[in-house]
């Protein structure tokens, strides 16, 4: 599968209100009225460490696609194209296939300017939800067992051929049920196959952030988490 604005995924349309083009599910055509909203129309989700996300109305929550790294102070939220989020859209249309919990997105919002668009992607809400670090932070003594999930599910996504560029503690999700949910796609890609190469990069950089927020004194990393980690991952 690739998108783009004039072949995009089955069961998703168009619909256009002055600068502002919206894909959408057209099964929900009540989605329409986000390319009418202001960007400012809706509140902080309340979601334990993700004070990005903002609720639009029961159910649903919209985040805005920003730029990492060195390129956020630069440009911010400010992109050339939506294929950014065309792609996010890609990718988790593959992973909920596979049967790899991530939101449902529902929408992606698109408002062009002269040069830059900006993007937001509307999504599911996930109840009662968590980050993975938040959840570590309040219960330390889980920290193995959550660790020794999330090998389990990285190594699933990789199994789906997706590798996951943004790969970190925070951008694993729980639910109120403790199920384990991976977000923010926006630089994901997809492979027909994952190589060697590519699933060793993502497993590094995951348990390089699990280093950095136990070294900031935000999480809790008992002796042997790597263990737990790598036999969740490894399916032992």
């Amino acid at each position: 599968m690739r998108f783009s604005m004039d072949a995009l995924p089955p069961g998703f349309t168009t619909s256009r209100t002055g600068r502002v083009t919206l894909v959408y599910r057209e099964d929900m055509p009540f989605l329409v009225k986000l390319a009418r909203l202001p960007s400012d129309h809706a509140r902080p989700s309340g979601l334990s460490g993700r004070r990005a996300i903002r609720v639009v109305e029961p159910g649903m929550v919209v985040r805005t696609v920003v730029h990492g790294g060195l390129l956020r102070n630069l440009t911010g939220d400010r992109f050339l194209a939506a294929t950014r989020s065309l792609r996010e859209l890609e990718t988790s249309l593959i992973l909920a296939d596979r049967g790899i919990p991530t939101p449902e997105i529902l929408a992606i919002r698109i408002t062009r300017g002269l040069l830059f668009v900006r993007l937001e992607v509307a999504s599911r809400l996930v109840p009662e939800a968590s980050d993975l670090l938040a959840f570590l932070e309040a219960n330390p003594d889980d920290t193995r067992e959550y660790l020794r999930k999330a090998g389990s599910l990285i190594r699933r996504m990789h199994d789906c051929g997706v590798y996951h560029a943004d790969l970190h503690v925070k951008n694993l999700l729980l639910d109120g049920s403790g199920v384990l949910y991976v977000i923010d796609l926006d630089k994901a890609r997809a492979f027909d196959r994952l190589p060697t190469v590519l699933r060793r990069m993502n497993t590094n950089r995951f348990e390089r952030s699990v280093r950095k927020w136990a070294k900031a004194g935000r999480l809790s990393a008992p002796h042997g988490w790597e263990l737990s980690f790598r036999a969740g991952y490894e399916r032992l």
